[in-house]
């Protein structure tokens, strides 16, 4: 579960976007237990077809077969969430089996967008992104509003940098393994500098919300802005937009949907 504390926090963000905990104490519970579920298929599907690749890196274990009985055991959470989704109605079962399609065909042949340039950055950013954030939104909070989508469009691209930025990281056991990201397809030093690019405009994504939130959150949000910029312009450490984004910038969104100025 610590390797996808970050995720549950997107989905946690959602949760308190959504006002979710104004719901009935059983739509809250089921709303849990389907997200674990759906993080967990989502680990589990990867760390399946990922064998070649954990190998190169040294993070092979004798558990992680490719055989019947485990393809069952990784896709059974998945299957569970579909299960329980239906609780909430036709719409949500709907959104939980493209998400967990997405999320399956990211890792599974003969797709598997991981391996392809640009689709897995396209295909992380929704199905580890947007989709968890709006996930919540959709069972507590059933119209949404532009505010909500361009919090949904910030995640996106938060999505897209971080797998951008684990693809960058792992690029020499990646290439080595014969897989094709986009890190791959770009070498070491461009994708280096595309990365760079991406976390200096990340902010962008972020000012719509900030915008509709409040003056006092938008002048909050430019001050800060600037601060971590010239911070990571002179560090060059993608730590510091580690804290930007999560410490301050969903936080901030959090704190003005529960105490409004």
């Amino acid at each position: 579960m610590k390797d996808w504390r970050a995720y549950f926090a997107l989905g946690f963000l959602g949760f308190i976007v959504a006002q979710g905990y104004l719901s009935p104490f059983l739509d809250i519970i089921l709303f849990v237990i389907v997200g674990v579920l759906l993080l967990a298929f989502g680990f589990s599907v990867n760390n399946f077809f990922d064998i070649k690749e954990d190998r190169e890196k040294g993070e092979i274990k004798s558990l992680l077969i490719q055989n019947k009985k485990n393809f069952l055991l990784s896709v059974s959470p998945g299957i569970l969430a579909l299960f329980l989704s239906s609780y909430f109605g036709t719409k949500l079962f709907l959104f939980v089996l493209v998400a967990g399609l997405i999320g399956f065909f990211y890792s599974a042949p003969p797709l598997r967008t991981k391996s392809r340039p640009f689709w897995d950055l396209i295909s992380h950013g929704f199905f580890a992104g947007a989709l968890i954030f709006l996930f919540p939104l959709l069972i507590f909070r059933p119209e949404l509003t532009l505010f909500h989508y361009s919090i949904a469009f910030s995640v996106f691209y938060l999505s897209v940098m971080l797998e951008m930025r684990n693809h960058w990281e792992d690029y020499q056991s990646d290439f080595r393994a014969g897989l094709r990201t986009t890190a791959c397809f770009l070498g070491y030093k461009n994708s280096e500098k595309l990365l760079k690019y991406l976390a200096f405009f990340y902010p962008l994504a972020l000012f719509p919300a900030f915008f509709m939130l409040s003056q006092e959150f938008l002048f909050l949000f430019l001050i800060s802005t600037c601060f971590f910029l010239l911070l990571f312009f002179f560090k060059r450490s993608f730590p510091i937009m580690d804290a930007y984004y999560a410490v301050f910038s969903y936080v901030a969104i959090a704190i003005s949907t529960l105490y409004p100025w």
